[in-house]
């Protein structure tokens, strides 16, 4: 029976925990965008109207506190995507280690 190389097993795992997390990256980059554009969209409206003076500095202080309230809603959102990545991850982790105790062994044991 073949013993487990730890080196190897220890870079099949990283390699396995990394592209799982990454399948990830491409809906938060979006994600995180969208909202970065909504953010300085509101930011340059804001202050343009003030430069204007069509509103005051405390419509400033206002506006710029309902941008941070939306915003803080959105962490939840970023958070559910970083969970599932960590949990892909921990799955692909698992998934490597039993295939290499099943191949070590010699059956599907896991």
């Amino acid at each position: 029976m073949p013993e487990i190389n730890i080196q190897k097993l220890t870079q099949d795992i990283i390699a396995a925990a990394t592209g799982a997390a990454k399948a990830h990256a491409a809906d938060l980059q979006q994600y995180v965008e969208a909202h970065a554009k909504i953010i300085a969209e509101g930011a340059k409206e804001t202050a343009s109207d003030r430069i204007q003076n069509k509103i005051t500095d405390d419509d400033v202080r206002f506006a710029f506190d309902q941008i941070k309230e939306s915003e803080a809603t959105s962490l939840l959102a970023i958070e559910v995507t970083l969970k599932a990545a960590a949990q892909d991850a921990i799955n692909a982790v698992i998934s490597v280690a039993e295939a290499a105790i099943n191949k070590a062994v010699g059956i599907a044991l896991l």
